[in-house]
């Protein structure tokens, strides 16, 4: 990959990286807030805006944080599976697509509805989605530590663990 494209490609990566964390770090503001408050009207409010910036950012957030990944991981030395940091964020990238996608946007979507009713949201409710979102976090900020400090070195492919091919017999012939 050429290294401008590849300069593009990073910047789209970093910005959608630190775009994700401040949606998920906002939703997390928004739990927390409902969470300390009685007020109906203000807890509907907050959970309206927090599925507002689910419907808006978490499946497509995810997703280019994802693909530009990939980008990068295919155009660059480090690919997608040759060091275990690339892999490890890799393997973080689509746990929290599948996250996203499958989970937490749903999640949202009904604490929201139940909240519209203008009840008393559930406490189990506004655990989950604060434990739900604070992983997530976490794991954003693991990936870009990852980044960073890319620990754990190359991923060994070879069969035995060795880094040098085993040597052959060389069979003695009898004439």
């Amino acid at each position: 990959m050429e290294r401008r494209v590849r300069q593009v490609w990073m910047v789209l990566h970093i910005i959608s990286s630190i775009g994700w964390l401040g949606v998920i770090l906002a939703a997390i503001a928004l739990s927390v807030a409902g969470m300390n408050t009685d007020d109906l009207d203000r807890v509907n409010s907050l959970y309206v805006a927090m599925e507002v910036l689910a419907t808006a950012f978490f499946l497509p957030g995810t997703l280019l944080l994802v693909l530009t990944g990939v980008v990068l991981g295919l155009g660059t030395k480090w690919g997608l599976v040759k060091w275990w940091w690339v892999a490890v964020k890799l393997v973080i990238g689509l746990a929290l697509f599948a996250a996203g996608a499958f989970n937490l946007r749903f999640a949202v979507y009904n604490a929201a509805e139940k909240a519209g009713q203008l009840q008393p949201l559930d406490s189990s409710v506004d655990v989950s989605l604060f434990g739900m979102l604070s992983v997530m976090a976490a794991l954003g900020v693991f990936a870009a530590l990852l980044s960073v400090l890319k620990p754990w070195g190359r991923i060994n492919w070879r069969r035995g663990g060795t880094d040098k091919p085993a040597a052959r017999k060389v069979r003695e012939s009898t004439s």
